[in-house]
């Protein structure tokens, strides 16, 4: 098994010479998220039922006049969070093409929209589950989050795949890797803290050294061979314990 230090070395490869492309793709799904995230104020101010001041003001439902402004809030949220979990979603696909070193581009970030339902759902389904784990306590919580780490990772290289399907493929495949995904993550820690201390400005660097080790942590522990740019299918190990 490989160490932190030699997933970010690969993913300094795979970043050499897409540095550029990589922080674009990272500006780009910001600026989306944050426009797409002042569409229910607008909307709302639009139909009289805030007033247009109040559409930076990020209120909560409760505090509208009627009933169904709140409902057309809620139902505006439901659909940002829908696009915004496609959007990661081609995220993650960039950053496994970039590793595999082929056919990353721009567009891979919108490259999952015809899957957005079931997009929703995976991630509806891991945030419930961390809830319910967390409800024991902190700790189990947290390890449940490394648990599903891996499932969006798997949805976005094969869309065809289920929602539990990959919910449990990625427990499978995290089965004596959690810690070790948690210290790649770790890892970056001093990078964040060197990007915060530049107005957040070197964090459009550090977002994709992270998302690349990331990716290639995924496609190590699933099984990809670089060689003969084959997936692997991941097969559980007694001794992964």
């Amino acid at each position: 098994m490989l160490r932190a230090s030699d997933y970010r070395a690969r993913a300094r490869e795979a970043l050499k010479g897409n540095w550029a492309l990589a922080v674009i793709v990272g500006v780009a799904m910001a600026v989306i998220v944050l426009i797409i995230s002042y569409i229910p104020q607008i909307i709302l101010a639009m139909g009289g039922f805030i007033s247009f001041q109040d559409i930076f003001t990020y209120k909560e439902p409760s505090v509208y006049a009627t009933p169904a402004g709140a409902m057309i809030y809620m139902i505006l949220r439901l659909l940002i969070f829908m696009i915004s979990g496609a959007l990661g979603m081609g995220f993650y696909l960039f950053y496994i093409n970039l590793i595999k070193g082929i056919d990353y581009r721009f567009e891979n970030l919108f490259a999952r929209f015809h899957i957005i339902i079931k997009t929703f759902g995976l991630f509806f389904m891991m945030e419930l589950f961390v809830l319910l784990w967390s409800l024991l306590f902190i700790i189990p919580g947290i390890i449940a989050s490394f648990r599903y780490a891996m499932a969006p990772y798997i949805m976005a290289e094969d869309p065809d795949v289920g929602i539990m399907e990959a919910i449990s493929r990625s427990k499978e495949m995290m089965v004596g890797y959690k810690w070790k995904f948690f210290c790649l993550s770790v890892s970056f820690i001093g990078w964040i803290i060197v990007g915060l201390f530049t107005c957040g400005i070197g964090l459009l660097w550090v977002s994709p050294y992270m998302e690349a080790a990331h990716a290639a942590f995924y496609l190590e522990i699933s099984g990809y061979n670089n060689q003969n740019t084959e997936n692997v299918p991941y097969e559980y190990n007694y001794y992964d314990e």
